[in-house]
């Protein structure tokens, strides 16, 4: 009994011993690899930096636009210097007629137009409706916003001063007019994305989705890479001693995961402080979410690593999902609109349930058990891709097994015609 016991002990020690190699011979792939290492130290370190810097600042103010005032009266002149004195608005120009206007705006000097009628001043003694005319620059989605969001507020407050003004002339005192024209007053209070800016709203999504998309293809690249140094095109060195499919890919997993779990306090920590991100999360928290989703990662690229021969396979993988994979997150999309097909399509990629949970973590404030869905979620992907990842490297473990024991008993040239191999 003590010695069954010492013996598998010492199977334990092995066993680890021979991750503990496997995880040092990744390491010395990756940084012997430069495209690897590009992949996977640089993209990271200067993505996250450089789509900041150029979403900085993260909102549009003093959007250009040109006024066509056909009315030229003071209270057309006054509606103007209002939203020139919007924090969104900047008034480039007054312009005599809508064809000078739209000139302008064709030669990008005006990012937007407001027409102000020809009867705008007596409309408004008349105590008649009036309209103002808004021709939002279409071509980019935050030039719009700042139009429509400068000129509403400017013709909301003007038509509450001029009801006020009504009411005080019908015998109201100032403060029953104020109350009269304004019954509710809305207080906008910006719980998650405090400036509405883009990037606290786009950049939290980007990070989780570089982390995904850097780690699988830098695995692809090295397993493209193996295909193509190994004489007969297999992923697994034909070693004289059979390797453990269990500790291969713990060994591999435990490389990307040491490299990556130092990126994501750079990426997910370090990034948001910088730059004024939210940042409700705490260690513990991200911790809790970000771990599966780093191995939920990892061992879907170890199962999709087999399918890739050489090394620019996979970076095909990169071309054709990373803008899908944006949209199935549900940040620019509701979940709610989504069909059911479509909810069980992002359920196979982690970085789904890992952008969603980070953006509630990190800027809604919400706790482990409030995310638990998410988290769940990627750790059952973590179980179903380290099951693919042991069963696929399993089937090439063996195939390079049967192949060394081939070459013990057939030529070379007769190996390669057996398996496939011309040349």
């Amino acid at each position: 009994m003590k010695n069954k016991n010492i013996n598998i002990f010492r199977q334990i020690i092995e066993g680890f011993s021979h991750a503990f190699r496997i995880w040092m011979r990744e390491f010395q792939l990756i940084f012997s690899d430069v495209g690897v290492m590009i992949l996977i130290f640089a993209v990271p370190l200067i993505y996250p930096l450089l789509y900041s810097f150029i979403y900085y600042p993260e909102v549009v103010r003093d959007l250009p636009i040109a006024v066509v005032d056909l009315s030229h009266s003071s209270d057309s002149r006054q509606f103007t210097r209002d939203l020139d004195a919007t924090p969104d608005l900047k008034v480039a120009t007054t312009s005599i007629s809508m064809e000078e206007a739209i000139s302008m705006f064709k030669n990008r000097k005006v990012r937007g137009i407001v027409q102000i009628p020809k009867t705008f001043s007596k409309d408004i003694a008349m105590k008649r409706q009036t309209t103002i005319s808004a021709y939002a620059d279409m071509e980019f989605f935050l030039y719009y916003k700042a139009l429509m969001t400068g000129a509403s507020f400017v013709s909301l407050e003007t038509g509450n001063q001029l009801q006020i003004k009504n009411l005080m002339n019908d015998g109201l005192t100032e403060r029953q007019a104020q109350i009269t024209a304004e019954p509710f007053k809305m207080v906008d209070n910006a719980m998650a994305n405090q400036a509405g800016g883009f990037a606290s709203y786009g950049i939290p999504a980007a990070l989780i989705l570089i982390i995904q998309q850097t780690l699988i293809i830098a695995i692809g690249i090295l397993a493209g890479t193996a295909r193509e140094r190994h004489i007969f095109g297999t992923l697994v060195p034909m070693d004289r001693k059979k390797m453990g499919t269990f500790r291969l890919v713990l060994g591999k997993a435990a490389a990307y995961f040491t490299i990556y779990a130092l990126l994501c306090i750079y990426m997910l920590g370090i990034i948001p402080e910088w730059f004024g991100y939210g940042q409700s999360a705490s260690l513990v928290e991200l911790i809790a979410l970000i771990t599966p989703f780093i191995l939920s990662s990892i061992f879907m690229g170890l199962t999709l690593s087999v399918i890739f021969k050489n090394r620019e396979s996979a970076m095909m993988l990169y071309l054709f999902t990373s803008i899908p994979l944006l949209f199935l997150s549900g940040i620019i999309w509701p979940l709610s609109n989504f069909s059911t097909v479509w909810l069980a399509v992002r359920e196979i990629f982690p970085s789904s349930n890992a952008i969603f949970g980070y953006i509630k973590m990190n800027s809604l404030g919400a706790t482990i058990f409030e995310t638990r869905k998410e988290i769940m979620s990627l750790w059952i992907q973590t179980g179903v891709y380290f099951l693919t990842a042991c069963i696929t490297y399993g089937y090439q473990v063996n195939f390079s097994a049967h192949l060394r024991r081939e070459l013990a008993s057939h030529s070379y040239r007769e190996i390669r015609k057996k398996i496939g191999i011309v040349g």
